[in-house]
């Protein structure tokens, strides 16, 4: 298995930079939902979570048959590998390393394009067009704001890109991590039908319920019947449908959200800024990439981890190593906690 984010050792107060989980926890109108929805845990979930699928298709102003559920996004991804190949499929890297391990698992052959730190871990367009080209990959996977490095691309920019790649291929866009911006994603390249493109939505970070399990993912009706073909039944279970029934409604929660992510995120962001030990990269989503200049993340984690706090470790990531770690956007005084070990560790 692959390494994620999520402390392991036996403290049970740690507090844990690791994981990307929307600090305000819980709304509470979906609190109440799955509360008082807990007798359908007796009944057996919709099969494929059809009512689940209207609402949502409703809240996007797209049709039924462009969305599927998923057990968490993690699902999809690997659906999607199961399903549309075996072919070539080319990574824009580093990134979230389950797509390789999806794709390899169900026989694709994997390419990279890897960013640099140099060109702040920004595509250059003309760049990889050209490697597409040159790959002739069926599909192209790109996370966005991507994970580990935030790095957020606009919507033009999205367009720009694929319509320059060519309609014969199939592009995995994750955006799991965008409802945390002001962005509003490429739900509009579905609408259009004029590419072959799968989005990756995540409801459990955003809204804080990673132990439910569930996302979905928006594309092309012929891309989502051709993973409906390949899904086992009964995937995402009632609470979780109960759930993403639901989520779209709590828009006074997603504005608190946004307006706290972004502007914890820049107190954070310009804190990093000023430790003369580390070099922070902006980020379009809730958490930080950032390198050491002196010593390594795994003296800094032990360090840390004496003092209750644990952070994610990146030498995992295509791209980079044991100098770069990432860390989630919490509670202001844990952000502060922190920061000040950070200012205060080898200065």
């Amino acid at each position: 298995m692959n390494k994620h984010g999520g402390y392991l050792g036996e403290n049970k107060k740690m507090l844990d930079f690791s994981v990307n989980i929307n600090p305000l926890g819980i709304p509470a109108g979906i609190r109440e939902k799955l509360i008082a929805g807990i007798d359908e845990l007796v009944k057996y979930p919709e099969i494929t979570g059809l009512s689940a699928i209207g609402k949502i298709a409703d809240d996007l102003a797209v049709q039924p048959e462009n969305i599927i559920l998923g057990n968490g996004a993690i699902e999809l991804i690997y659906l999607f590998a199961r399903s549309m190949g075996p072919g070539k499929a080319l990574i824009v890297q580093p990134t979230f390393n389950e797509y390789e391990r999806a794709l390899k698992l169900y026989g694709w052959d994997v390419v990279h394009h890897v960013l640099t730190e140099q060109d702040d871990f920004t595509i250059n367009p003309e760049a990889l067009t050209a490697v597409i080209k040159n790959e002739k990959p069926q599909a192209v996977f790109l996370c966005n704001p991507n994970n580990p490095t935030g790095r957020l691309y606009g919507s033009d920019f999205i367009r720009q890109m694929i319509a320059h790649s060519g309609p014969e291929i199939n592009w995995f866009l994750d955006e799991s991590f965008i409802d945390f911006s002001d962005e509003s994603g490429s739900l509009s390249l579905v609408k259009e039908a004029k590419q072959a493109v799968f989005i990756l939505k995540s409801l459990t970070k955003f809204y804080a319920l990673p132990g439910l399990r569930i996302g979905y993912g928006v594309g092309l009706a012929g891309i989502i019947k051709k993973m409906e073909g390949f899904k086992e039944p009964w995937t995402v279970n009632a609470l979780a449908l109960i759930a993403a029934t639901g989520v779209y409604d709590e828009k006074d929660y997603a504005k608190q959200t946004k307006s706290y992510i972004q502007g914890e995120g820049q107190r954070v962001f310009n804190a990093l800024s000023q430790i003369r030990t580390l070099k922070v990269y902006p980020s379009g989503a809730d958490f930080h990439l950032c390198r050491l200049l002196k010593g390594t993340v795994a003296e800094l984690q032990i360090a840390l981890e004496k003092e209750g706090m644990s952070l994610r470790t990146c030498e995992d990531f295509i791209g980079l190593d044991d100098s770069y770690f990432r860390i989630a956007i919490k509670k202001e005084a844990d952000n502060t906690k922190l920061l000040t070990f950070l200012k205060n560790w080898r200065n």
